[in-house]
């Protein structure tokens, strides 16, 4: 087997890093925003009618239907002019969970399924219905959409029902065109891939951020079946609860995946406070109405992203960089996304803003990101480990120890003489503590930058560091690309 000594190249500054991640996010929202398959309507009902307990009609917005314990009735007013596209065979298209009985111009044109008070009567019709629209009634004038709804069969009160009433080329069935889900369904594939080689490497190099990367892109993932569901399978109403469900706690638990990542490796106490914050945000926002319920959930989105940003900047001018860093750009993207449309968001473009997320992280792997140091006076700069051995407190010089090795809960601190002393306690919350010069460079080892002679590697993608007294120590092939930073600026200064 042949080796070759590697030779430290010029690194990337986080900066440029973040200008190229921001890049790729706006074509993310052009891709998601400008080619999104979007369904042909001519005509999509919004202000209707209501009627009322005692027999008035009410004036009201399509999303102020809600479900109800009872038969309800509404009316939508269309206009046909005497343009062309009247010509042709149109469809009435519905969607919603409800049933409902169909009428234009008081005739009836068709069923969604068969309305009733209680989940006996009521046969459940389908999430998305279509009926054609008889072209002799296509006449130009003022026409009347009379639907009779029920919606027994929801267990839990629902605050918009009628998620869309529209007059649009004839189709055979109102099920939605799978095309709209084309873009997330051809990311989900690479965006699972990822996730599952984050969560292996996440808990074999015990790195909480990766493990906790993997198991955000998972919630994704769930969360974008959840939506294309509704495309490959026109389900019976009363399922539409249990969709939503598995799409809420797909969303929900991502982010809150995202804020337990940044509670973890937060040491700020304010920084933490700041996280506690968003939750709470989160729970009041719950008891504020809604007229749109995915509105409600992608303001829940960027709140829970919002904290966590907020940390990373604060990290960002204490110049301490992760990977997780491009979070505070992928929430301004989210948020651009919401305020274009909060549709095209939940449906495309959360599931191309989570592959660029994710796959940053892989790309900040594979680049060396050049590390930034805040000038240190002599008395800043820790010149001692504080080892606990036997009960007892002593002070090793760092100058003398070229590594720490993880033994279970303790960390063996290895010195330039060739012996060794046992920490009791971990070698992360010795890192922590202990100076910069120490690197972790493998889930088991962290070394003394000052003490390394040369970084080689071998076929296999297999690393290891020669250190000065000769000692062969291995590298994740996951921390290279720091350590090659590290070692590119110790040469350039």
């Amino acid at each position: 087997m042949s080796s070759s000594t590697i030779k430290t190249k010029g690194s990337m500054s986080i900066w440029v890093f973040l200008l190229l991640i921001t890049v790729v996010y706006v074509l993310g929202l052009l891709i998601s925003h400008q080619v999104t398959k979007t369904e042909a309507v001519f005509w999509s009902g919004t202000q209707l009618q209501v009627k009322n307990k005692e027999g008035e009609w009410v004036n009201k917005h399509r999303l102020e239907v809600e479900s109800e314990p009872y038969i309800q009735q509404v009316r939508f007013i269309v206009d046909i002019d005497d343009s062309d596209i009247w010509r042709q065979p149109i469809s009435l298209i519905l969607g919603g969970p409800f049933s409902a009985q169909i009428l234009w111009d008081d005739e009836l044109i068709g069923s969604k399924g068969t309305i009733g008070q209680t989940q006996e009567r009521e046969e459940a019709g389908s999430i998305d219905y279509s009926v054609q629209v008889p072209q002799e009634k296509l006449t130009q004038n003022q026409h009347v959409i009379h639907l009779i709804v029920s919606t027994a069969h929801i267990t839990i009160k629902d605050n918009s029902v009628l998620h869309y009433v529209w007059l649009a080329p004839y189709r055979k069935n109102g099920q939605r065109d799978m095309r709209y889900y084309l873009i997330p369904i051809l990311i989900s594939s690479g965006l699972l891939i990822l996730s599952l080689q984050s969560l292996r490497i996440g808990r074999s190099e015990n790195d909480v951020e990766r493990l906790g990367l993997g198991i955000y892109g998972l919630f994704i993932v769930i969360a974008l079946l959840s939506e294309a569901a509704r495309a490959g399978i026109n389900y019976p109403y009363n399922y539409h609860e249990l969709r939503g469900f598995v799409g809420w706690c797909g969303v929900i638990g991502s982010a809150l995946t995202l804020n337990y990542i940044s509670y973890r490796i937060t040491h700020n106490t304010l920084l933490k406070a700041v996280l506690c914050l968003g939750v709470l945000t989160v729970l009041l926002i719950h008891l504020i109405p809604f007229q749109s319920e995915d509105a409600q959930l992608a303001l829940i989105f960027i709140v829970f992203l919002f904290a966590p940003s907020v940390v990373f900047v604060a990290q960002l001018g204490k110049k301490q960089h992760t990977y997780l860093s491009t979070l505070p750009v992928f929430c301004v993207a989210s948020a651009l996304s919401i305020n274009l449309s909060v549709g095209v968001f939940l449906d495309s473009f959360l599931f191309v803003g989570s592959l660029i997320f994710v796959g940053g992280a892989w790309m900040w792997a594979c680049v060396a990101i050049e590390i930034e140091h805040q000038e240190t006076t002599a008395d800043d700069e820790v010149h001692f480990l504080y080892v606990l051995s036997n009960g007892k407190e002593h002070q090793v010089a760092v100058s003398d120890c070229y590594a720490l090795k993880a033994e279970g809960n303790y960390t063996a601190v290895h010195l330039q003489s060739g012996e060794s002393t046992l920490h009791q306690g971990g070698i992360g919350a010795m890192l922590e503590t202990g100076p910069s010069d120490f690197l972790r460079i493998h889930k088991s080892y962290a070394v003394n930058i000052n003490a390394i002679s040369t970084l080689k590697s071998s076929t296999g993608s297999k690393y290891w560091v020669t250190m000065k007294n000769g000692q062969r120590i291995p590298v994740s092939r996951y921390r290279v690309a720091e350590l090659r930073s590290r070692l590119c600026l110790l040469n350039n200064n």
